[in-house]
């Protein structure tokens, strides 16, 4: 039985279906006389990755000029290091450059260049450097795609300094980058420091996006149905494109469903409808994947359009570039009117929920007015049998005084720290408190400074004792942490919690400072959160 074509995520990267007119936009940036760097951005499972693998398969068979491609994916094996990620880049291009095609291009004297490059030399970038320095003497060109660049840009561990390298190598007329995000690449940074460097500056100015589908990709989507002998009369090639708007996981999820029931068949409006109502009832988890991948105004966006569209004076040109990107609305005189009815009927089900959310927290007022309540429900969600009572009384107490006067809320937190505290040195401690003496010898060992010098006992200052539990659920600096219980987590909700509520104690100290009611939100959920985590502790097994 012939395969089925369409494919709806898998662990496999499908070939790519139509998306001429955008390749040809990104060959001719890859083709100019001096050819740009290239960001290309879409939303999630819009086939940035198809069409980026498209374009390394093109350019690796010698097209455009280019002598061979590099296809890096980043979501996987993600380099978290400088070292890492140019060791990851060098060992592609070295494999690139040893392949026999390219080999074959090249002028016998320079066919060893994959031998410039040592993986284990610490200085790689110098032989990349090199590389990219002879190939640009032969007038020899690379194509370097970057797929998945989000995931390298989520850590903090990436620098500036590499960067600024990637930048030096890219000023060498033999290395072109491609690479793909789901937002512009500067805005992924998680660093000043990175923010700043000027590698972000060697892409042509506008990136290119991967939207719905356009008016030339459909015939192409259509066809390995047409080729399997399916007939579509007009109304059912516009209900395919009314119920999926163009979005290419649903246009997959359509087809595919297609091909399963109705292969060889002569399709009309009705097959179409009974087709897509089988997709909105069995295909949650992939619309659910869309909706969450929407900020909540654009959710919001969808609910309205669902009932009837917007009128686009109430938009501004972002926020309608954004709908009419994903294909979930198009503008029809002086409205914005939904165009992906799968996405409509799932906005639908969901409207009810979004608007009890905006109508309690949608305003400053409401937020004020209701987030009691809230906090007394997140609360009531941390159950455990053996909670401790004057922990849970102090953070309720918390609560109670968020409005109207939010400062209250924070002389609790004391109270919080100090008791938390007290339920952790009962666990992990004797009775007369005191610290056990492989413990400081540790200490001592790693060449730790103030140490607790009170005769062996745990200081009586809140404090002190927080370094000791930082000492104590610090894996990093031993084999494994010297606490029985008590992790990490829970070390780092103390110490914050402690250093609020000495804030919170000494408020008369700084006139100047103004407790709002959402920072004080913010320190009540860390105490709960600290219950949470606590509790958890406590409840596993010494020594786990």
């Amino acid at each position: 039985m012939t395969a089925n074509p369409y494919q709806v995520l898998g662990p496999a990267i499908p070939p790519m279906l139509g998306r001429a007119v955008l390749v040809q936009r990104i060959e001719n940036h890859l083709s100019k006389p001096t050819p740009d760097h290239v960001s290309v951005v879409g939303p999630k499972h819009y086939g940035k990755s198809v069409l980026l693998r498209h374009l390394a398969d093109v350019c690796r068979a010698g097209s455009g000029g280019y002598l061979t491609t590099v296809h890096i994916d980043l979501r996987h094996d993600t380099p978290r290091s400088d070292d890492a990620f140019k060791r990851r880049l060098a060992a592609e291009v070295k494999a690139a450059l040893r392949a026999k095609e390219v080999e074959a291009a090249l002028r016998p004297e320079r066919t060893e260049l994959s031998e410039y490059i040592d993986l284990d030399d610490a200085a790689i970038h110098e032989s990349l450097d090199l590389v990219f320095t002879e190939l640009e003497g032969e007038n020899a060109r690379i194509l370097v795609v970057l797929d998945g660049f989000d995931y390298a840009l989520a850590g903090t561990e990436l620098t500036r300094n590499l960067w600024d390298q990637l930048r030096s190598l890219a000023q060498r007329t033999s290395l072109r980058f491609v690479t793909g995000s789901r937002r512009p690449l500067r805005e992924l940074c998680r660093t000043e420091e990175s923010r700043t460097s000027d590698f972000w500056e060697i892409f042509y100015d506008t990136p290119l996006r991967v939207t719905a589908l356009d008016n030339s990709d459909w015939d192409p989507f259509l066809q390995p149905l047409l080729d399997a002998g399916c007939t579509f009369d007009v109304p059912a090639r516009k209900e395919i494109a009314n119920w999926t708007g163009g979005v290419p996981l649903l246009v997959c999820a359509l087809l595919q469903e297609l091909w399963e029931k109705h292969r060889g068949a002569a399709l009309s409006k009705l097959e179409i409808d009974h087709t897509a109502e089988a997709v909105l009832n069995e295909r949650r988890e992939v619309l659910a994947d869309l909706w969450d991948d929407c900020d909540i105004e654009l959710r919001t966006d969808l609910g309205t359009l669902a009932g009837g569209g917007i009128p686009l004076s109430d938009l501004s040109d972002n926020h309608r570039r954004a709908i009419e990107d994903r294909g979930f609305g198009r503008a029809s005189k002086n409205r914005l009117r939904g165009s992906c009815r799968l996405i409509q009927r799932y906005a639908e089900e969901q409207a009810p929920a979004l608007a009890d959310l905006r109508r309690i927290f949608g305003t400053s007022t409401g937020f004020k007015t209701q987030i009691r309540s809230f906090m007394e429900l997140r609360l009531a969600q941390v159950t455990y049998p053996d909670a401790d009572e004057d922990l849970r009384r102090f953070v309720s107490n918390a609560i109670r005084d968020l409005e109207p006067h939010p400062e209250d809320a924070l002389t609790w937190i004391r109270s919080v720290a100090d008791r938390a505290l007290a339920l952790i040195w009962e666990a992990e401690l004797p009775l007369d408190k005191t610290l056990p003496k492989e413990w400081i010898d540790e200490w001592r060992r790693r060449g730790e400074r103030n140490l607790p010098e009170d005769r062996g006992k745990l200081p009586s200052r809140s404090g002190a004792q927080c370094r000791v539990l930082r000492l104590i659920t610090d894996s990093g600096l031993s084999t494994s942490r010297q606490s029985k219980f008590v992790t990490r987590t829970t070390y780092l909700l103390v110490d914050h919690l402690k250093s609020v509520g000495d804030f919170g104690q000494h408020r008369g100290d700084y006139p100047e400072t103004t407790i709002s009611v959402g920072f004080a939100t913010t320190i009540v959920l860390a105490a709960i959160s600290l219950i949470e985590s606590l509790m958890t502790d406590l409840q596993r097994d010494g020594g786990d």
